[in-house]
């Protein structure tokens, strides 16, 4: 087995190299202030992860402590609400005094004043009024946003030891994941649950192929996964190999000669042949 993983990590890390860096509009110039709040954080919605719920631009004038305690006092536009992997609501703003969009956690807001300086309170009436959101949520909400994480949280741990990073550098070598490639790994993940008896509900399944659709593996990631496969069970180590094959047969563009390569590493790594087609 140890003959066969030079080979092997030459040829995922040939396909990480083949990758590039995510695809950005052209429209979108990248670029960041000199100094501001520490809150530009991921964040996704519970209703619909990677999506926004629309705020209509509501504007009023915030009054806000950052992450590093930094307190500031901004004129804002609201366009959206998303919400922290722990369920925290966020506003989606224009801030005009930076003239960019700018994202506030609401556990973090300090007060509320309309333009002419009258304060709104309490803040949280204003939010229930304005967007809609009840924060502090409730103990049950609290309860139930704790139970999704930590679901959530054994979910991606799984998608993670079995290899699911081999399988998305496999569909990236071609420059994207496409939506049948995604749905060729999530197939392979779920079947990594249903070996450890766990099943995964509707909100942890659309975190997943959110997730799935971001990963860059590096060949740092690549060379830690492939001596993670090295140790696994025989089986397991067939069955991500063939993961790799029909995720490169999901768009389309597959190669003989890749497949024979997969089937050469099975059979060196385990006596084993690739279970593919």
């Amino acid at each position: 087995m140890l003959t066969i993983l030079p080979e092997l990590r030459s040829f995922f890390h040939a396909k990480a190299n083949a990758a590039g860096p995510p695809p950005v509009a052209p429209a979108i110039l990248l670029k960041a202030p000199n100094v501001d709040h520490g809150d530009e954080i991921h964040i996704t919605s519970p209703k619909a992860p990677g999506t926004v719920e629309h705020a209509e631009g509501q504007s009023f004038v915030l009054h806000y402590k950052d992450a590093d305690g930094e307190s500031s006092i901004r004129a804002v536009s609201v366009w959206g609400i998303r919400h922290t992997d722990a369920g925290v609501p966020v506003l989606v703003a224009k801030c005009h005094l930076r003239k960019a969009t700018r994202y506030f956690r609401v556990d973090r807001i300090e007060a509320v004043t309309d333009f002419d300086g009258v304060l709104i309170e309490p803040t949280s009436k204003f939010l229930k009024e304005t967007f809609d959101l009840i924060w502090p949520p409730s103990d049950e909400e609290r309860q139930a946003a704790d139970e999704f994480q930590m679901r959530w949280s054994r979910l991606r741990t799984m998608c993670r030891e079995n290899g699911g990073l081999l399988l998305a550098a496999v569909g990236l070598a071609d420059g994207e994941l496409v939506p049948d490639e995604v749905g060729a790994i999530l197939d392979f993940v779920r079947q990594c649950c249903v070996r450890s008896k766990f099943e995964p509900g509707e909100k942890e399944d659309d975190r997943l192929r959110l997730y799935v659709r971001k990963l860059r593996p590096t060949t740092e990631l690549i060379d830690r996964d492939l001596d993670r496969m090295a140790q696994s069970d025989p089986a397991l180590i067939v069955g991500l190999l063939s993961g790799c094959a029909r995720v490169m047969e999901a768009d389309d563009n597959i190669h003989p000669a890749e497949i024979k390569m997969l089937d050469k590493f099975s059979l060196s790594m385990t006596g084993l042949p690739l279970q593919y087609p």
